[in-house]
């Protein structure tokens, strides 16, 4: 065996040292000396034990300073991670690892975050599962998803080891709702840009087109392409002159906005009217960076007005003017004939017969009928002359600078002619003839309204005449006009105010010798100026006789129930029913409540009715009447002999009494004819069961005749004239002390209290 020697020992334990110590440097990391300082000398005297102390030291300070390096990195990251507008969640196996402020707020309900870290996130937040199948694929792309109420942009990454295993994943949201709300409300901006009618332009600070809708495009003729980059003026337009255009500019400089109505040419040459209504658009500094152009064609607006207004002066029928613009032209021809010296014409012109078409053909055969008419009527006049509608089947004709008076009689035959001959509607052959009145300017007034008013007054004497023909204005009618308006206005307020009075005329029996029953007759307030057949036929054609009727009715038999408790017994009072009352609805139960209300029973009232009333609906007089018959009311007919007198409705209706007209006991006995009516009226009652009632008795002649013939029933003057209530309650008491002959006193006296002019509702 070698023997070792010490050199060798001394270098083996150098090198081991050495090693060690290289060893301990890459542990440490660090020494106090550099290796390459290190002898072998300096390396046996080195101290292992101080210089790993020492170099322990160094670590350790170096290790304290980097974890406060780390924690304050720690820090700085969670700062800048809590002011994100984001939220950050770390995820580990399921848990939270941990997440920033914006995430506990979101997710968490605000919680703390050592609440909340290392719990399964599933539990924390309800929509978290469904985040999870998410998440590799938004680690390729970002997603959007909706959680908690939300809308968001979801990112995640993945932190893994050096082998690339998975050990957290971090996922990053962004609240993209108002985002998204922005993006809806863009999206609904195009498409109100795109599809809106009005036509949108947007211009630059410099006029020229950036964009346009495509109702633009439409309403102009252009295609977008042809207009971007031009202006209004480049393209012709805006066509108006340059006064406007400065005015434009100048009011969206002070205001930022102008509207108004302006005409645009569009491509093909045609112009179109435009409601336009601009306002600019302002940068940060206040200065205009474009001009926003709104357009509505107002083309369909406009042809509307235009209708509008031309309706507004025409008769939409037959496109006549219609009285409002015949008031302004015979208003400016009457300035001109005042001026001129002139005269002028009015023709009032109302068909004959048309109601009769009307009502049986219908209304479409009526309106093609008037347009006809006034097509036929054009043709007739001068180009001068107006013709209007007035309604219905009104017309009138305004003819100027009329040579003599008898022009306009020579017109008025001309459209009379021309309107004789038949109209072709619709396969038939009309015939409809005109009355016309005729007004001239200045002889028959001075005003628009006199002579309108005076053409209608001469129309209806045209009618009354005969129809088919014209009638010239008379001054004379215009008092007969006028006092019947007056009447009328009288009548109102007698009735309102129930000032009239009523009257009665005793009712006698020539075989009792007594008064059996009273006719009711209503009499003009304070004087007999106005005679009954007067205010009576003016109350029902202005239809104040249901009113009237229904006073007449309640007072006569209030004071027929008033005798009867005095003592005056009568068989029954009798009153004038007019054609208006039968033909109410409430007519029956009305009548029947009055004879309830006065305690009164059905025999104590007779109605009377003109024959001509019972013959205008035969069908609602019989029903009517019936009903009225089987309450006991009796039914007479007064005039009888001077209307229809049919047998028919005389073995129909539930007739009582008939009453022979005056005008047939007038003359006799000294006329035959007469004679022979009376008797045959009378036999024919008898005949049918009837009572027979003679009015207008006057002398004993008449009554001698009327007792031979067989007529027991009697009323006139002979015996008394129609009386006030209490003059009658004295008659009816000193009547029948001579049962030969009447008193003379009371009938005088009578007479001289009350002395009222016949009429047709006055028996007497």
């Amino acid at each position: 065996m070698t023997a070792v020697s010490y050199e060798d020992k001394y270098r083996a334990a150098v090198a081991y040292i050495r090693a060690k110590v290289d060893q301990l440097l890459g542990l440490m990391g660090t020494l106090p000396l550099r290796p390459e300082e290190l002898d072998d000398e300096g390396l046996i005297e080195l101290d292992p034990i101080g210089i790993i102390g020492e170099s322990f030291g160094q670590v350790l300070a170096h290790l304290n300073e980097t974890n406060l390096d780390l924690r304050l990195a720690r820090n700085e990251i969670r700062a800048i991670l809590d002011t994100l507008q984001a939220a950050v969640v770390v995820e580990h196996e399921g848990c939270l690892a941990d997440c920033n402020r914006s995430a506990l707020d979101w997710f968490f309900g605000g919680a703390d975050i050592d609440a909340v870290r290392g719990r399964p996130l599933g539990q924390l937040c309800l929509d978290w599962d469904t985040l999870v199948p998410m998440r590799e694929c938004a680690a390729r792309q970002a997603l959007e998803v909706e959680c908690q109420g939300r809308q968001l942009q979801l990112l995640t990454s993945c932190i893994c080891d050096e082998h690339g295993v998975r050990l957290r994943t971090v996922y990053l949201f962004f609240d993209i709702s108002r985002l998204k709300a922005a993006e809806q409300g863009l999206r609904l901006y195009a498409e109100v840009f795109s599809h809106t009618h009005e036509g949108i332009l947007i211009t630059d600070r410099h006029g020229c087109i950036v964009d346009a809708n495509a109702a633009f495009c439409r309403i102009t003729g252009y295609p977008l392409e042809a207009i971007l980059g031009r202006t209004l003026d480049q393209l012709h337009l805006a066509v108006h002159d340059g006064a406007l255009h400065a005015g434009i500019d100048e009011r969206l400089r002070e205001n930022g906005h102008w509207g108004g109505e302006v005409l645009y040419r569009r491509r093909d040459g045609s112009l179109i009217p435009l409601l336009q209504n601009i306002n600019v658009v302002r940068g940060a500094a206040g200065e205009i960076t474009h001009t926003l152009t709104v357009i509505t064609d107002i083309t369909v607006i406009k042809e509307n007005q235009a209708r509008l207004d031309f309706l507004a002066y025409h008769d939409v029928l037959t496109e006549l003017p219609n009285r409002l613009l015949f008031r302004d032209r015979l208003e400016q021809a009457l300035q001109h004939a005042r001026r001129d010296g002139e005269r002028l014409g009015l023709l009032f012109i109302d068909l004959d017969r048309f109601k009769n078409i009307n009502d049986s053909l219908g209304h479409h055969v009526g309106d093609q009928l008037l347009v006809a008419v006034a097509q036929r009527l054009r043709k007739l006049l001068r180009r001068t002359d107006t013709i209007a509608r007035l309604g219905g089947d009104e017309f009138v004709v305004l003819t100027e600078k009329l040579g003599t008076i008898d022009d306009a009689d020579r017109l008025a035959h001309k459209i009379i002619t021309a309107l004789r001959r038949p109209f072709d509607i619709g396969g038939r052959e009309l015939h409809v003839g005109c009355s016309i009145g005729i007004t001239l300017f200045p002889e028959d007034g001075e005003s628009a309204d006199e002579l309108l008013r005076n053409a209608d007054t001469a129309m209806y004497r045209a009618k009354d005449a005969g129809r088919d023909g014209f009638a010239r204005f008379s001054r004379e009618w215009t008092d007969d006009v006028t006092s019947k308006l007056v009447l009328e206005n009288d009548l109102r307020v007698a009735v309102r105010q129930r000032r009239l009075s009523l009257h009665y005329q005793p009712i006698v029996s020539l075989s009792h010798g007594r008064v059996i029953a009273a006719e009711a007759l209503a009499r003009w307030p304070d004087a007999p100026s106005v005679p009954p057949d007067r205010f009576i036929a003016l109350a029902e054609e202005t239809r104040l006789i249901l009113p009237l009727g229904e006073w007449i009715l309640h007072e006569a038999l209030r004071q027929y129930a008033a005798w009867r408790s005095e003592g005056l017994i009568l068989d029954y009072i009798s009153v004038n029913i007019s054609a208006m009352q039968l033909a109410s609805p409430e007519f029956t139960e009305r009548l029947l409540s009055l004879l309830r209300v006065n305690g009164l029973e059905g025999r104590h009232l007779q109605i009377e009715l003109t024959e001509n009333i019972l013959m205008r609906d035969t069908t609602t007089s019989h029903r009517v009447l019936g009903d009225l018959r089987s309450h006991g009311i009796r039914i007479a007919i007064d005039d009888f002999g001077t209307g229809y007198s049919s047998l028919a409705y005389l073995k129909r209706l539930p007739i009582d009494n008939l009453k022979v007209d005056r005008s047939f006991v007038h003359d006799i006995p000294a006329d035959p004819n007469d004679c022979a009516i009376a008797a045959a009226i009378i036999g024919l009652a008898r005949t049918l069961g009837l009572e027979a009632i003679a009015e207008g008795i006057e002398s004993e002649a008449q009554e001698r005749f009327l007792r031979e013939i067989g007529c027991d029933t009697v009323q006139g003057y002979r015996y008394a004239r129609p009386l006030p209530a209490e003059r009658f309650r004295t008659f009816v008491a000193a009547y029948g002390q001579d049962l030969a002959q009447p008193p003379a006193a009371p009938a005088a006296a009578a007479h001289r209290l009350s002395q009222p002019l016949r009429g047709r509702h006055d028996p007497s």
